[in-house]
């Protein structure tokens, strides 16, 4: 963010990267321009760089002005919804340089620059060469947000302490802020601080009861501690409870213990008869059982690492 706390990571952090760029006005309209895409995507033709008019719009706008704060941050934005991160990571580094370099105002132009490029760099395995970017921009701009965007960073590296340090720095700016008390939280909790992290947790959870995310957090760090029981009620606050033993299931099922994972998807099926999710779950727990048993035998094989079907909350924040 080791084993033993990936599931919890798939289990609240799974969001995508998502950045929604402004349309570019053009004289055709967007039905139109949309059936032509999927048009050529059909054919198999389909390059976003040659074939989306904005790519085109926006590079003449910065080949008439290199200083346009609003055509370069569009232009990444565009790069990264194709997916295309290496070149929204360039736009975005860009970006931050201009924003440090052209005198002005350029706050929420670098703002919205930092989060481009922690998102990019994390989506291209990129971020160590992200970081000196961030700890250099910090030591002219230093922001509650820049913080946090370095200790997703340095989490993502697995630097850890560094990243409680980046964290601490964001709330010192911003201690109401539930998403930078969740954050590290969850840093303390990948340094195996429990009791600290429940407390951050927590604290976010005072500042926003509404948080699926930080509620999912807290429920993983309960089912490990063994209260299953505040585990269950954290993961119901956000779903049903089906999903909610179901997800429960799959922390006891990463920590090992196949029996009361099995108990809990017993419990999930009685609720929703042909729940998928704890369908196959239960099929890989039973495998698990048997991997298990036979390991114990001479010449027994290594248990299945197949990934646990885990029901994801419709929550629009994710771990930043």
């Amino acid at each position: 963010m080791k084993p033993a706390l990936v599931l919890l990571g798939i289990l609240v952090l799974a969001t995508g990267c998502v950045h929604r760029a402004v349309e570019q006005k053009t004289t055709i309209s967007p039905d139109a321009a949309l059936r032509s895409i999927f048009q050529q995507q059909t054919q198999g033709a389909f390059n976003p760089v040659t074939d989306d008019r904005r790519f085109g719009a926006l590079q003449v706008r910065l080949k008439l002005n290199p200083q346009d704060f609003a055509a370069r941050l569009e232009l990444a934005g565009v790069y990264e919804n194709y997916r295309l991160y290496d070149e929204g990571l360039e736009q975005y580094r860009e970006s931050l340089r201009l924003a440090r370099s052209v005198p002005g105002d350029n706050a929420s132009f670098a703002e919205k620059a930092v989060l481009g490029l922690r998102r990019c760099a994390q989506a291209s395995s990129r971020a160590r060469e992200a970081v000196p970017l961030l700890e250099e921009f910090l030591k002219e701009s230093p922001s509650a947000i820049s913080w946090n965007e370095l200790g997703l960073l340095q989490d993502a590296l697995g630097d850890f302490a560094s990243g409680e340090i980046a964290f601490r720095e964001a709330i010192e700016r911003d201690a109401k802020s539930d998403r930078f008390h969740n954050n590290l939280g969850y840093n303390l909790l990948l340094q195996n601080k429990s009791e600290a992290a429940e407390a951050e947790f927590r604290q976010a959870l005072a500042l926003n009861p509404k948080s699926i995310t930080t509620r999912n957090n807290l429920g993983g760090l309960l089912a490990r501690r063994g209260d299953l029981q505040g585990a269950l009620q954290q993961f119901q606050f956000s779903a049903d409870a089906a999903t909610a033993h179901n997800n429960l299931a799959v922390v006891l099922l990463e920590l090992g213990q196949y029996e009361q994972s099995r108990d809990e998807l017993v419990k999930a099926l009685a609720l929703r008869h042909y729940f998928a999710p704890a369908l196959s779950n239960f099929k890989l727990v039973q495998e698990r059982i048997r991997d298990r048993a036979g390991l114990q035998k001479p010449g027994g094989v290594p248990p299945s690492k197949s990934p646990a079907a885990v029901v994801q909350s419709k929550d629009p924040e994710d771990r930043q």
